[in-house]
């Protein structure tokens, strides 16, 4: 599904409304209807059934005074009221408020201190509040009179449904400007707003209800949108069909560096995970002295003990034996608790250099790339890197800080400039690929926040490319399935104590969830 930024969206209402003739009215009936139909539902169990609805000067404003007539007709009590003055009030937002005028629904202005008391009397004995006081447009921070209001709203214990975007939220990065309200649920128009995934801003949207407000298919795919939130139909696309007539082979190969002494765990986790994901065969190199631990945890993989030129880290001495086992499988995926060391950077150099093979790279493996960054200049295949902030930091010697609050243009950068797939994780993950596009998964919880569940995530993404998923889709279907397969977890035990092997439990239910397509929360 595509995602829009508050330019792009005003964009796309121009283009709806000047090339394909769809007056702009029309796209706000169809937007206060949406909306309506969700208050509706809200407040039908509800006993006390009374709504007040705020709006602002501008056309998220005007889509607030649809829900009011709507709400009235249908013989809802509702009661509007206005952060200004309305001859500020222009084009169809002031058609809409021309119409509630003429049908006497309670009007009333939000100005000066004794409205606000007045209106902050009113919300307690209401049954919903509908945000409609901001829309996609909003740059600055709110201050003043229209901050003690959504004050008032945030404090009022009630039912809050926003109009696309909780009003004090950027719908282009998700900041919050100042004061933003906190909905417990957000109507999203036509298509999601950067803002209503990216946190902070997806804290404050509650549930998000996505509706279809009329604008014709067509024109969101001229646009040319770059940005995409991934969902399950999406992944369902991606993941290949098994058919009956198969054999292990058919499913792909893998070869996981990783591992070394005081680190087995991390390998063991990617090397399942892949299993879990699906591949046919995988095979894992590893020193000599750590091959019993190997074989007896990884019962379903192949293990390729090989000579120490240190104890307990793969090196290059038997460079000549990991190149011939590693050219025979699908994808190489190297990292995962391999540890710091001089022996891992020359491994990474000479696999680079030697192999056109996809690659995954994580954990160690980018600490090393962050040391020798020379070595992004061998990169010769489909490579996809999987850091997190930290990481990226180093990568880029970057402040964290400044990737934190601009995940998606220094992913998208990073991946262009050197034509690799940049998966930074964290909350809302970011898939970019080197032809621009974007990839942002809303899947996961806090529990993941747990020791090796990025191992995981870098074993579905090998899996995944084993099958002969091109990278950049792997990547996306992967961190989708990570995270509602820990969302299923959470389900199943809590976020509490969740561990990255509760992650893997889960990945063979939630992959056939997503191929039977039976309905799970996304």
């Amino acid at each position: 599904m595509k995602m829009v930024n508050s330019d792009q969206i005003k964009q796309l209402d121009n283009i709806a409304m000047e090339s394909f003739c769809i007056p702009g009215i029309v796209l706000m009936e169809n937007a206060g209807i949406c909306v309506f139909e969700e208050v509706l539902k809200y407040i039908e169990q509800k006993e006390n059934k009374e709504v007040i609805v705020v709006c602002g000067l501008g056309n998220n404003g005007g889509d607030g005074f649809v829900v009011a007539r709507h709400l009235f007709n249908k013989g809802i009590p509702v009661k509007v009221f206005i952060t200004g003055n309305p001859s500020a009030i222009s084009g169809d937002a002031k058609k809409n408020y021309d119409i509630i005028q003429k049908l006497n629904i309670d009007i009333q202005i939000l100005v000066g201190v004794n409205n606000l008391k007045k209106f902050s009397e009113v919300v307690k004995g209401c049954g919903l509040i509908v945000d409609a006081i901001f829309g996609t447009g909003l740059k600055r921070d709110v201050d003043g009179f229209i901050q003690e209001i959504i004050s008032i709203i945030n404090k009022s214990e009630k039912g809050i449904i926003s109009i696309d975007i909780p009003s004090g939220v950027g719908a282009s990065d998700g900041k919050v400007y100042g004061l933003a309200v906190k909905a417990d649920k957000t109507v999203v128009l036509a298509l999601p707003k950067i803002g209503n995934i990216n946190y902070p801003g997806a804290d404050y949207a509650g549930e998000l209800i996505i509706k279809d407000i009329g604008i014709p298919k067509a024109a969101i795919k001229n646009m040319d949108l770059n940005m995409n939130l991934i969902t399950n139909d999406m992944v369902k696309g991606i993941l290949p069909f098994r058919k009956r007539d198969t054999h292990k082979g058919n499913f792909g190969k893998a070869y996981v560096v990783a591992g070394s002494t005081g680190m087995t765990g991390a390998a063991i986790l990617t090397c399942e995970a892949a299993l879990r994901s699906g591949v046919g065969l995988l095979k894992i190199p590893v020193p000599q002295s750590l091959n019993t631990i190997m074989e007896t945890r990884l019962t379903e993989a192949i293990t390729v003990p090989l000579p120490e030129f240190k104890k307990g880290v793969v090196g290059i001495s038997d460079f000549e034996k990991i190149l011939k086992t590693m050219e025979e499988s699908n994808v190489i995926a190297i990292g995962p608790g391999s540890g710091n060391s001089r022996e891992l950077e020359e491994l990474l150099r000479n696999i680079l250099e030697h192999t056109s093979k996809p690659i995954v790279l994580d954990a160690d493996a980018l600490n090393s790339l962050a040391n020798r960054k020379e070595f992004l200049k061998l990169i010769q295949s489909q490579t996809v890197m999987t850091p997190h902030v930290g990481e990226m930091s180093r990568l880029t010697e970057l402040d964290i800080d400044y990737i934190k609050n601009n995940r998606i243009e220094v992913a998208s950068e990073f991946s262009k400039k050197w034509n690799v797939v940049i998966v930074l994780k964290g909350a809302r993950t970011v898939v970019a690929g080197p032809n621009g596009e974007i990839y942002i998964n809303k899947t996961g919880n806090p529990g993941m926040s747990t020791p090796g569940s990025g191992d995981v995530l870098t074993g579905i993404i090998t899996g995944f490319i084993a099958q002969g998923i091109e990278p950049i889709k792997a990547a996306v279907a992967a961190v989708y399935v990570h995270g509602k397969a820990g969302d299923l977890a959470a389900e199943r035990i809590g976020e509490y104590g969740l561990l990255a092997s509760d992650i893997i439990k889960e990945l063979p239910i939630t992959i056939k969830h997503i191929v039977e397509k039976i309905k799970i929360n996304a």
